[in-house]
């Protein structure tokens, strides 16, 4: 192609970039009145999560559109392969999204929101209104992110059911006289997951000062959580302490905690409510020790992932942490550095040895007090609709297997 065929593309790029911005904008926004200025019946009403929940879904579809449109400019007039297909970020980020997931953080990021509101009675604008709806979109985005990343860090072969997304572009890559496969697909996936979180970042751009500051520590909070479960699980550190911090940071807090504070922070507050975080930090660890439990003993058809990969992973997971304990330090000592990784066989016996030593049902027992303490949290809050939600949500990610 010419230079000045390749101007003409770049150009024809860039104007259907702004139209289609223009529109996918349109068609995120949460639709809050009618044309003649009334509040429609069919509004994104944020006291309606079905219609809120569409609304977050249009959010990120509109944010992965942005995505294709502007590499779109990039890649104008240009031949396509099969390889340059297969690693496109933004179809890598949203066939994630389509394998699954149950929204939880968006889901709680509105109701956060809506509890907070309960104190203090503000008007829901549609202002407001869509501010929820960004942030609850960027929760998902960087719950993406995580998945992304996180799979290339612990070379996990398959996410909800299907193969990770640098397994999909290694199998596009494996050729005798291609590029190193293994490595180009790791790239990729992190590319990916660099993209998911710069489009949560897009959304969050217009945050009031002190919600843009919680969202910017929920982020650090997260990735640091990240950093110490790659150390730990190097040094094969399994010490309660330490087990529960990396639980709090890297699932606990940025699953359940952090959004409904920062959902919380939209009603214009300048800190959420003690009893929410109260609730916030009992639910997040239940939800970490019935993800650990899962990660250990879930069955590979409901969860898409190997029974007992954590502790072959030498994963610093809570349970674990339980397990050391009951054990006297000797998990630690098998799973030291240096030492042979186990086997199908030694796996499936030390899940039996941690059944024996009580360690699922000491684990089972703690997720069942949290479970209490964020429910005897939630009597700050009136009766009523919102309560009898966050009570619901409550019994879901406490008592689950996947």
């Amino acid at each position: 192609m010419s230079g000045r065929q390749n101007d003409v593309a770049l150009d024809a790029g860039r104007s259907g970039l702004e139209g289609l911005g223009r529109e996918r904008r349109a068609a995120g926004r949460c639709d809050t009145e009618s044309r003649d200025g009334g509040r429609r019946s069919d509004a994104c009403r944020l006291t309606d999560a079905a219609s809120f929940l569409d609304a977050v879904q249009a959010r990120v579809a509109e944010s992965l559109a942005f995505a294709a449109d502007a590499g779109g400019v990039v890649t104008a007039g240009l031949p396509s392969s099969a390889l340059v297909e297969a690693s496109s970020l933004e179809t890598l980020v949203r066939d994630l999204l389509a394998a699954g997931g149950k929204l939880v953080r968006p889901r709680l990021v509105r109701l956060g929101y809506l509890a907070a509101r309960e104190c203090t009675n503000p008007d829901d604008d549609p202002a407001t209104t869509d501010a929820v709806v960004r942030v609850a979109a960027a929760f998902e985005l960087l719950h993406l992110f995580g998945l992304l990343q996180d799979d290339v860090m612990d070379a996990s072969d398959t996410r909800r059911g299907a193969p990770t997304a640098h397994h999909q572009v290694r199998a596009a890559a494996a050729q005798p006289d291609g590029p190193d496969a293994a490595r180009l697909g790791d790239s990729v996936a992190v590319l990916a997951g660099d993209l998911a979180f710069a489009l949560a970042n897009r959304l969050v751009r217009a945050l009031p000062e002190h919600v843009a500051d919680a969202w910017d520590a929920a982020v650090v909070e997260l990735v640091t959580g990240q950093r110490l479960d790659l150390v730990f699980a190097a040094e094969a550190r399994l010490d309660e302490v330490s087990t529960r911090r990396v639980a709090h940071a890297k699932s606990g807090a940025y699953t359940v905690q952090r959004p409904l504070e920062i959902g919380a922070l939209l009603t214009g507050g300048s800190a959420p409510p003690a009893w929410l975080s109260r609730f916030g930090a009992a639910l997040g660890e239940a939800f970490a020790l019935a993800d650990d439990i899962i990660g250990l003993w879930g069955e590979p058809a409901v969860t898409g992932k190997p029974a007992g990969e954590d502790l072959r992973e030498r994963k610093p997971t809570t349970v674990l942490g339980l397990a050391d304990s009951a054990l006297d330090g000797e998990l630690t000592r098998r799973l030291a550095p240096g030492r042979e990784p186990l086997d199908e066989a030694e796996t499936h016996a030390w899940l039996q040895r941690l059944d024996v030593a009580g360690v699922r049902a000491q684990a089972v027992a703690r997720i069942a007090e949290r479970h209490a303490d964020a429910l005897d949290a939630l009597a700050a809050l009136p009766q009523g609709a919102v309560r009898d939600e966050l009570t619901r949500f409550a019994d879901e990610l406490a008592v689950r297997d996947a």
